[in-house]
Parts: C-alpha cells; structure tokens; sequence
C-alpha cells in the first residue's frame, strides 16, 4: 500500500497560499480589510475639480498612470477590476493614494485595512501575487476582478509589529528606487538639453570655431541593399524605444517570412531607417545596429552606412535628438497603410541636408555625450540592482521565508 509521504517544516504552516509562519494568519480580504464604494461617485458630480487636479479620479489606467505621484499615508490602497488591465501589465495593477476626497470609477476598488499597516501589507503582497484564477469573463474577451472575488481572495500577514519591520524595509527600497528615477530624469533632461546645444552650433567646445557645413545625405552616407544570401535568421524588429529587438521578443511570435533571401542583412555599426512614426517619433527612428554582428530586417526600412567624414557616434546623437525630422516633414507623405507607414522615396531620403562640423569637432561632441550616456547608463544600473534586490526581499519578506527579528 502505497503511503502518503507529509512533508513537515518547523514553525511553519501549510495553508491553501502555501507553507507560512505559523504565528501568521490567513483571512478572506472581505474579512481583513475593507471594501469602500461609497468612494465611487459619478465623476460628473465633480468634474471641475477634478479636471483642475484639486483631487485624482481613478480607473483602471490611471491607477498605473498615478502610481509614482501621489503619497500613500496609509488609509487607502487602490486595485484595478479591469480584467483586460491585468493582462496589459501582466500583474496587478495597485497604486497608493492620498488620503482625503478623490474618487474611483466602476473599474476600480478602493481598500481599507482595519489598521494602518494592513492597508500597506495589502498593497506590498498583491503587487507581488497573480489574480488571473480569479478574474472573471464579462463578455467577449473580457475579464474582470469583481467585487464578489476580491471578497473571497486569501490574505496571509504577521503580528501587526512584523508588519511594520517589514513595510518599513520595503519603503527604505522603494524611497532608493524613486531617488534614482528622479536622479536618472535629471540627467536625461541635462542631456537632452546638451544635445540641442551641441549639435547645433549654439555652443562651441573651446578648441573649435569657424562655420558647419552642408552636406547632402548621400555624401556621408550609401546605402545598404545586401540580400541575405547566407541565410542568416537573426530577424529583427525596429522599435524606436527599444532599439533593434528580436522579431519573436517584439511580437511573442515569428512574423517572418519563412524565406529570408529577400530580406536586407545588415552588419553591425549600420543604421535603419523605420518609416513609421510612433510616440516621441513623429517622423520614424533612425537605429544603429550595436547589439548583434548581423541581422535581418524586412526591406520596408531603409538601410545604409556612413562614409569615413562623418563619426559614427556623432550621427548617432545627431538622429538622437530630432535633427532630421524637419527634413523629413518636407518630403513626407503618409502612405495608405493603417499603421501609419511614411511614403518616403530613396531620392528623396538621400537628398535630405545635414548641418555638421569638421570630423575633429564632431568626435570631441559625440565624446561628452557618451560620458553623459555612460553616467546615465551607471544610474539605471544601480536602478535595476535595486530592484532585483527588492524584489526578492519581497519574496522572502512577504512569505515568511526569511523573518526580521521584531521587538513586541
């Protein structure tokens, strides 16, 4: 007969959301906090003020889009009952707000512990835990998080003392994690700034003076029409936030076509050209290919390389910063497909002019603003080691696998 082996773990308890202390308890959120909808009033009542910003409005997309602007001082914790919203952010969507008058929509649950530390426990553990078992189908294709399932969801906590240890933890984290955000946008702007000085002419690096020149797009740069004949498969995507991005890791899918020799197989240090505009983009995204030796892209975009009188980082600041976008107004016109693709001709595209120093001049600009880049480039590092760690404090923390020593 065959026997059930039980496992065993000291000082720890089995329950249905896993093995927790066992001086922790486990409760229905219906039963551990408090479910507010007399914060949900019709947001015509109010909608001057609101409009005005003396107080937020909340649904599901603005409880992402406030996340980071308004304090949370305990009393409320926000969750999102838009199913679809979910699957957006593939995790829940939560936010801290103020307390004092605001107001939610149908799409949105406002929470309340029955302490101060709960409400915070609250939105720590679910900003770390799936609700897709419990979202339910309203109509096609749509998925909610209903009052009736928020109700029945466990919650696992500590001792009110625990609770705060940790919290506080946690917030010691996240207040690291916001310096850096702050510190980072900083510095971007700084750039951003710089670069519109520098690669304008409006300021001058000491050493350098005398007038730029003009030069027609095809007299430092040819382009590149190379077939894949060797059959390489490193398709990729141009995404103007992202760079060049592996097809199946922008889409989740492979879109290609299963025959590539049609396709237009780049080197690394070359540039692409995306003839659709999106956010911050209006007129497409000039990319330089940096992180694979070749790839292959779909002959929509237009491809080329930089002659030896130009400096490869320089022009990659100077698509950067917005400098041929005007140009690119100028002989633009929107094609007839949906997504917005630019009826851009190759004559026009390499006729395009192009305001540069000399060589010498434009090395020593591309040289500050890499320093600028490589400062950034530390921050965001720290940024994601801090987050790294966090989240697996949050693992440990907010499970009971690792326990802070509490005074009572």
């Amino acid at each position: 007969m065959k026997q059930e082996i039980t496992e065993e773990r000291k000082g720890y308890k089995k329950t249905k959301l896993g093995w927790i202390p066992e001086d922790w308890e486990v409760d229905f959120i219906e039963k551990a906090l408090l479910i507010e909808n007399n914060k949900r009033k019709p947001i015509s009542q109010d909608i001057r003020r609101i409009m005005k910003g003396e107080y937020p409005y909340y649904g599901p997309t603005q409880i992402q889009d406030y996340i980071n602007e308004y304090r949370y001082d305990g009393e409320y914790a926000l969750i999102a009952e838009d199913g679809d919203h979910f699957l957006k952010y593939r995790e829940t969507s939560m936010t801290q707000i103020t307390c004092g008058k605001f107001n939610v929509n149908n799409h949105a649950h406002a929470i309340k512990g029955t302490n101060e530390c709960l409400t915070k426990w609250f939105y720590w553990y679910y900003n770390r835990r799936s609700v897709y078992s419990h979202l339910t189908r309203q109509g096609a294709g749509r998925y909610k998080l209903n009052k009736a399932s928020l109700s029945k969801l466990k919650i696992a906590y500590p001792k009110v003392s625990e609770q705060k240890e940790i919290i506080l933890l946690l917030d010691t984290w996240d207040k690291a994690i916001t310096t850096l955000t702050q510190l980072i946008a900083q510095k971007q702007t700084l750039k951003k700034g710089l670069m519109q000085r520098l690669l304008t002419g409006k300021q001058r690096l000491s050493e350098f003076e005398g007038e730029w020149d003009v030069f027609i797009f095809s007299e430092i740069a040819e382009r590149v029409s190379r077939k894949n004949t060797e059959g390489d498969d490193t398709v990729v995507t141009i995404s103007a936030q992202r760079g060049f991005v592996l097809q199946e890791d922008f889409f989740n899918k492979r879109v290609a076509s299963k025959t590539l020799f049609n396709y237009t197989l780049v080197h690394k240090g070359e540039y692409c050209y995306n003839k659709s505009y999106s956010k911050g983009y209006p007129m497409g995204a000039f990319k330089r290919l940096d992180d694979f030796e070749k790839a292959v892209v779909t002959t929509l975009y237009i491809c080329f390389k930089l002659r030896e009188n130009v400096d490869s980082d320089f022009i990659n600041h100077y698509f950067e910063s917005g400098k041929m976008i005007h140009g690119l107004m100028r002989i633009a016109q929107e094609g007839g497909r949906a997504h917005g693709l630019l009826n851009i001709s190759l004559p026009d595209f390499f006729s395009l002019p192009v305001k540069i120093p000399k060589l010498e001049e434009q090395i020593a600009i591309a040289n500050v603003l890499n320093t600028a880049d490589t400062e950034i480039a530390g921050l965001i590092a720290q940024k994601e080691q801090l987050e790294l760690q966090k989240k697996g404090l949050m693992q440990q923390l907010l499970t009971g696998k690792k326990r802070l020593k509490v005074e009572e």
